[in-house]
């Protein structure tokens, strides 16, 4: 169960749209997501929910304040329809954006296994008409992604969708599929879609987040999208099973009926994929490395600079040029 304890805010470490990041009293920092409980001051005791630390977790392991004591919540009014994060006490609503599409032909689709990789595409791909689906696999708020906060200010991503109960995008979606649509409706036709921050994987073959890939990515092929799987591969993970192709895209493909595009670098082999059901695209990689150095913050993988994995960045830049149609 959840562990709470109250504490002051003494800074205002970092603040956009929908989240403040803070220092406590006890010098731990925290966050705060505005359109669920308002914005905090100097000053103003919170409670603050501290399990995340408690577990020691990587990513996502800050303190979260809960509530603003004094405080009566959000004022923001809301007109939405529907409510995400359903059933929790910090359950919203939202306005989804609705299609009259009954198919998905047109849209080019590239599901990514890791959060990090979606920087990596874009900061790759430099076109300001890519889309950013996130889904429901890991973190829910997208007010949570330092790294789309970047993207967008750099001007690599074109606009933002939410799925599922994630919340926060510049388009809601009841789904993933409804928010594919609502981007094409749009004029994105270029679509990347992963989970948020905080990808779950549990040393287990079947035990990861990402394994949703598999329903979304055939639901998708069956209405008509171009749909590929960005290979997650690392020559620096000390992990035997994200080491070469990491067991999570065989995993993935296995559980795939629908035959999905994998592009992969120029020379490298393709029988794993073929033996898999699918269809192998060998690409000329663009330039990953240097693009991610370019970018305000060291893009990380599993806690290691991604720039210093060429094998990594040589799948993620195959993935990338896919994406772009010139595969």
């Amino acid at each position: 169960m959840p562990n709470f304890a109250v504490w002051t805010v003494v800074k205002i470490l970092d603040e956009r749209t929908d989240l403040q990041k803070v220092e406590l009293s006890d010098n731990s920092v925290a966050y705060i997501l505005k359109n669920i409980i308002g914005r905090v001051r100097e000053g103003d005791a919170v409670v603050v929910n501290t399990l995340a630390v408690d577990l020691d977790l990587g990513t996502g392991g800050q303190h979260v304040v809960h509530w603003i004591l004094g405080s009566e919540g959000s004022q923001e009014q809301h007109s939405g329809r529907i409510i995400k994060a359903r059933y929790l006490s910090e359950q919203c609503e939202v306005d989804p954006v609705l299609s009259s599409r009954t198919d998905l032909a047109g849209a080019r689709v590239l599901f990514c296994v890791l959060h990090s990789h979606v920087a990596a595409i874009a900061a790759s791909v430099r076109l300001p008409n890519v889309a950013y689906l996130m889904t429901d696999q890991s973190a829910l708020p997208m007010a949570l992604s330092d790294l789309v906060a970047e993207l967008r200010d750099a001007g690599l991503l074109g606009i933002t969708a939410t799925a599922g109960q994630a919340f926060g995008g510049e388009v809601e979606a009841v789904n993933v599929p409804s928010g594919v649509a609502a981007l094409l409706d749009k004029g994105y036709s270029q679509i990347v879609i992963a989970g948020g921050p905080g990808h779950v994987g549990t040393n287990s073959t079947l035990g990861f987040s990402a394994l949703d890939i598999a329903s979304h990515a055939a639901t998708l092929s069956a209405l008509g999208a171009d749909v590929a799987l960005c290979v997650r591969a690392s020559e620096t993970d000390p992990r035997p099973r994200h080491n070469g192709v990491s067991h999570h895209v065989q995993t993935i493909l296995r559980a795939t009926a629908t035959p999905l595009n994998v592009p992969i670098p120029v020379g490298e082999p393709s029988d794993w994929i073929l033996e898999l059901g699918h269809r192998p695209h060998q690409t000329k990689p663009l330039d990953v490395s240097g693009s991610v150095d370019k970018l305000p913050s060291v893009l990380e993988s599993m806690g290691r600079p991604l720039s210093e994995d060429a094998v990594s960045c040589a799948y993620i830049g195959s993935a990338a040029h896919w994406l772009i149609g010139e595969a």
